[in-house]
C-alpha cells in the first residue's frame, strides 16, 4: 500500500444527512466522476493552493447519515483535505454542521497528530514530540508567544521609589499571561 496511516475518530453531522446527500458525499470520497462531483471536484480543484484529495475511499457515512468515520485499518494520508472540500462544497452550502475530531499515526515517528472539526471550523494540529534532553542539560519547552510575554512582563518592570521586594509593571502583560495560562 505504501505508507501507511491509521485513524481513529469520528465527526457528527448536525443533522443527519439525507439519503441524497449521503449518497453524493460518499460519491465524492471515493472520486467517483458523476455530473454533480465533476463539479464540485472543478470547483475545489480552481481554488488557489487546492489540490484535489488524492486517495479515495478514507472516509464514509453512517447507516443513520450522522456520522462521517475514517477508514478503519491501513489507510492513507489525505482525510483533512477531504474534509476541507466536504466542508466547503457540501455541508455549508446545503446547510450541515459536521464536528468531531479525528487522530491519525503515521509510520514515522513523529507523524501523529488530530483534526479537530468544530461546526465546520476545521484545524490540523500536529503532535509535538519534544526531547527535553538529558537532566545535566535540560531543555524545558515553554510555548514562544507565553515565552515573549513574561519578557514583556519582566521588562515593564520598574521598581524606581519602591522597596526591594516590591516593583511596577504594566496591566497589559500582566492580562495576556493570564489569558494565555487559562487557555493551557
Amino acid at each position: 500500500m505504501g505508507y501507511s496511516v491509521y485513524y481513529d475518530g469520528e465527526l457528527r453531522v448536525s443533522s443527519s444527512l439525507s439519503e441524497q446527500h449521503a449518497a453524493l458525499v460518499t460519491a465524492l470520497v471515493n472520486q467517483e466522476q458523476t455530473e454533480e462531483t465533476r463539479a464540485i471536484f472543478a470547483a475545489f480543484a480552481a481554488q488557489p493552493a487546492r489540490d484535489l484529495p488524492f486517495h479515495g475511499g478514507l472516509l464514509s457515512v453512517s447507516e443513520d447519515g450522522q456520522l462521517l468515520v475514517p477508514e478503519e485499518d491501513e489507510s492513507r494520508h489525505g482525510i483533512g483535505l477531504w474534509l476541507r472540500l466536504l466542508i466547503d462544497y457540501v455541508f455549508v452550502p446545503l446547510g450541515y454542521s459536521l464536528s468531531g475530531e479525528v487522530s491519525w499515526e503515521g509510520e514515522d515517528r513523529d507523524d501523529a497528530g488530530t483534526i479537530f472539526v468544530k461546526e465546520n471550523d476545521l484545524e490540523i494540529v500536529d503532535d509535538l514530540i519534544f526531547n527535553a534532553g538529558p537532566s545535566w542539560a535540560p531543555n524545558h519547552f515553554v510555548d514562544e508567544t507565553l515565552k515573549n510575554e513574561l519578557r514583556r512582563l519582566l521588562d515593564s518592570a520598574d521598581s524606581t521609589g519602591c522597596t526591594s521586594d516590591l516593583a511596577v509593571v504594566e496591566s497589559a502583560p500582566v492580562e495576556t499571561i493570564r489569558s494565555l495560562l487559562n487557555k493551557m
